[in-house]
């Protein structure tokens, strides 16, 4: 009978110092996110008890609430850090509710900051918006323009296309190095990535425009913009692209 209370005394001791684990302070990923940088509320659950499917997060103007429901489990789980995305945020600051069914909410605090800038005259141009995402011309599918606007508003994007004729294959350049031009206008370096045998070629200068009249023809309704740019031998690029709804 000992033995058997000595078991589930030492059953129930780390079943306890799990959910203290699991019940760990929550943080922000990144600590100090900049303005309309994605936050994310990092997490301790418990990997057994912890139910993904019922995380909600609801804004209600003046506190962001992150409410879940845990499953029901006998013994605690080992406990993981998880991130949920809470959105991205002008300056300011702003309060979160981490509520879960039969607990006290945890409450915490986490202020955007406006980025440091170097005090020029003028000041340089920086876009309204922010770019990312997969781009492309849905009148001719097989290449598109990925692009990563970083919340400093440095641009990288990655473009593929085919070679035409039987034996296609996929080429891919890279724009970097840039910077913008004015709020809608990105200009940078362009360069052209074969493999095997791995080559890469800088092919000189690209030009991003995110706010151009739709060409002849196209769809209603949608944001187009243009690429440019100068390929292998000469051949000037300058395509029309809309951003890929889903």
């Amino acid at each position: 009978m000992s033995l058997v209370k000595s078991i589930a005394a030492g059953v129930a001791l780390a079943a306890s110092v799990l959910a203290s684990q699991a019940n760990a302070a929550s943080t922000f990923a990144p600590a100090a996110p900049l303005p309309f940088e994605l936050v994310n509320l990092r997490t301790t659950v418990d990997s057994c008890a912890f139910n993904p499917d019922t995380v909600h997060v609801v804004n209600t103007g003046t506190v962001i609430q992150v409410r879940m429901r845990d499953n029901n489990c006998l013994v605690a789980g080992t406990p993981k850090q998880v991130d949920i995305r809470l959105g991205a945020f002008p300056i300011g600051h702003y309060s979160v509710e981490v509520a879960q069914a039969g607990g006290e909410p945890e409450r915490l605090q986490f202020s955007v900051i406006p980025r440091v800038s170097i005090a020029v005259v003028p000041p340089p141009p920086f876009p309204l918006t922010d770019y990312s995402g997969v781009w492309w011309d849905p009148s001719s599918p097989g290449w598109g323009l990925t692009i990563h606007q970083s919340p400093l508003d440095t641009i990288f994007a990655a473009l593929f296309e085919y070679n035409e004729g039987v034996r296609a294959a996929p080429t891919w350049y890279t724009l970097q190095s840039g910077q913008w031009i004015s709020s809608t206008t990105w200009m940078g370096r362009i360069f052209r990535t074969a493999n095997p045998p791995l080559e890469v070629q800088d092919l000189g200068l690209a030009r991003l425009e995110f706010d151009v009249p739709p060409p002849d023809g196209a769809p209603a309704g949608l944001r187009w913009g243009r690429v440019t740019f100068t390929r292998p031998g000469g051949t000037i690029v300058n395509a029309f692209i809309t951003r890929q709804s889903s």
